[in-house]
């Protein structure tokens, strides 16, 4: 029998021992630090249970998800990711990114064309030279600011605007100090009537142009004067004064109504105090009598058949409120001087009477 020198051990037992010195050792690295397997938990995917591939990979039976456990041995499990679908993920991701990019771009820009959109050319220019930046950065608080707006058209749209109250100032050249002028050239058809309805801030609005009926009122105004002129023909719709404030508007002056037989627009201003009619042709002294706030009435080269003028303005001068009558024309040359000196004796203590 052979010896070895080493504890005089036979060498085939020693090889013996040797072997199954290195198959303790590995099995003990396989276990954990209390030296049994780390419990990796259920899987996070499906709750399945998790079967060992080897010391550092687990794989849950039923959703065949693959887990890695970390070298600490810990009872923490990580999702292992192949390379394959790490790139899917980041694509998907940068599509997301770029899917809400445009989205927002998207909206942004579709914002500026609806904002810039709702104006024609010839307003869309003035108000560019009123505030010195774009049509779509324009804000309904920045249209709010005009309290005065006057429209007149020749060769050119003429808009003449203020900041400031017409009402806040008692007599007009003030006013005027404060006035501004902006010219734009532009066809019929680069002009829309309809924009004034953006205009919520205004308290007088004198509109010079033609079909005045097919402008748009802010529905929520705050108008206290009104000034029309031209338009008022056979053709057209009375639609414009329905959208007035009756709880601000104090004036309202409707000049070249020559054409005009249809006067039922009146009842959407029954409460004005101050009325000018112009070029009007009048049939009815009744026309009105449910003014029961008028004070002024102005009556410039309107047509009354002679034979009714007398009991027409009769009837104007019998409203309860009215404290200033004034007619000019050939139609006031109807009344003759001793019916005038009758009703200023009438009416002379509470009426200032004029004729020209």
């Amino acid at each position: 029998m052979i010896h070895n020198s080493e504890g005089g051990l036979p060498e085939g037992m020693l090889r013996r021992r040797k072997q199954q010195n290195k198959e303790k050792r590995k099995e003990k690295q396989s276990q954990g630090r209390n030296g049994s397997p780390p419990d990796p938990g259920p899987c996070v995917s499906c709750g399945g249970r998790l079967v060992r591939k080897n010391p550092y990979l687990y794989q849950c039976t039923s959703c065949k998800r693959t887990y890695y456990i970390s070298a600490n041995r810990t009872h923490k499990v990580s999702v292992r990711v192949s390379a394959g679908r790490m790139v899917v993920l980041c694509a998907v991701i940068a599509m997301a990114v770029t899917a809400v990019a445009m989205a927002g771009y998207q909206w942004y820009t579709g914002h500026l064309v609806a904002s810039a959109s709702r104006f024609s050319v010839v307003f869309r220019d003035f108000l560019m030279e009123v505030y010195e930046k774009p049509v779509a950065e324009i804000r309904s608080e920045d249209l709010e600011n005009i309290r005065y707006l006057k429209v007149e058209k020749n060769k050119k749209y003429r808009f003449t605007y203020s900041f400031e109250d017409y009402y806040d100032y008692k007599d007009t050249e003030s006013f005027e100090k404060t006035l501004h002028v902006i010219e734009v050239a532009g066809k019929k058809e680069d002009f829309s009537p309809t924009n004034v309805q953006y205009f919520a801030g205004l308290t007088r609005l004198e509109l010079y142009t033609e079909g005045w009926e097919n402008y748009t009122l802010p529905k929520k105004n705050v108008l206290r004067g009104i000034v029309c002129v031209d338009g008022l023909s056979k053709y057209g719709k009375p639609q414009f004064f329905k959208a007035v404030n009756p709880d601000t508007l104090e004036e309202a002056v409707i000049l070249e109504a020559g054409e005009r037989k249809d006067f039922s627009f009146l009842e959407h201003l029954q409460g004005v105090r101050r009325l000018v009619l112009s070029e009007a042709t009048l049939e009815d002294g009744g026309m009105l009598d449910d003014f029961g706030e008028l004070e002024e009435l102005y009556l410039y080269y309107v047509e009354l058949e002679e034979e009714k003028a007398a009991e027409i303005i009769e009837g104007f001068l019998s409203l309860p409120s009215l404290k200033h009558f004034y007619i000019e024309g050939k139609t006031a040359w109807y009344i003759t001087k001793e019916q005038w000196a009758n009703w200023e004796k009438m009416y002379g203590n509470q009426i200032l009477l004029e004729r020209k």
